[in-house]
């Protein structure tokens, strides 16, 4: 089960971008994409991976100075009709939880699943339509992870980890995967560029 890493890109089609989006939407080997969001200077929530853009950070933009510069807002992302999973990463620590759980139960149909790093982000959420999991480079052995998902980097990632969370009813999805790593796991969803 592939998940296309900040969608389909080449040197014409940009990384995070609404055709991005659209190749992995329109080829069938994928069943989703992951994407980036932060938070524009005016309280936009945009689709964009680095924390730095043209030498400032990206939230000391307002979003119709990102609009010019092709970041897409992540409204327009929920707005792409598709079933298959759109898969965000926050990159965003000061997100504000409260209004961006209002956005993404506006779109209860959509297949959302919301990632992070940062755990006490991921801690805050509350009532939603949408699962929600952390990334991890370990896995903290616990009965009591809270969380629909949880990502885990593949070169950490065995058989016994795996079979472990299914019993917990928690899916996985690997990253950090090369074109040499072979998709040895079943039921278990590959964040891929370009595989």
């Amino acid at each position: 089960m592939l998940i296309a890493h900040r969608g389909i890109f080449n040197s014409v089609v940009k990384e995070n971008t609404i055709p991005a989006f659209l190749g992995a939407i329109n080829n069938s080997l994928y069943d989703g994409f992951e994407f980036d969001i932060y938070t524009s200077k005016d309280g936009v929530f945009v689709v964009h991976h680095d924390i730095i853009l043209d030498g400032k950070f990206i939230w000391k933009y307002t979003y119709k100075e990102l609009k010019k510069k092709g970041i897409p807002k992540l409204e327009e992302v929920l707005k792409l009709k598709t079933d298959k999973i759109l898969l965000i990463e926050i990159k965003d620590i000061n997100l504000d939880v409260e209004k961006f759980t209002k956005l993404l139960n506006k779109y209860k149909n959509k297949n959302i699943y919301v990632m992070s790093f940062f755990t006490s982000v991921i801690k805050k959420f509350k009532s939603r339509t949408f699962k929600i999991g952390v990334l991890n480079y370990i896995l903290n052995s616990s009965n009591l992870y809270p969380f629909d998902f949880i990502g885990v980097l593949y070169d950490v990632a065995s058989e016994h980890m795996i079979n472990s969370l299914k019993k917990l009813n928690i899916e996985v999805f690997l990253y950090g995967i090369n074109k040499k790593d072979k998709l040895i796991y079943n039921d278990v969803y590959y964040i891929v560029d370009d595989y």
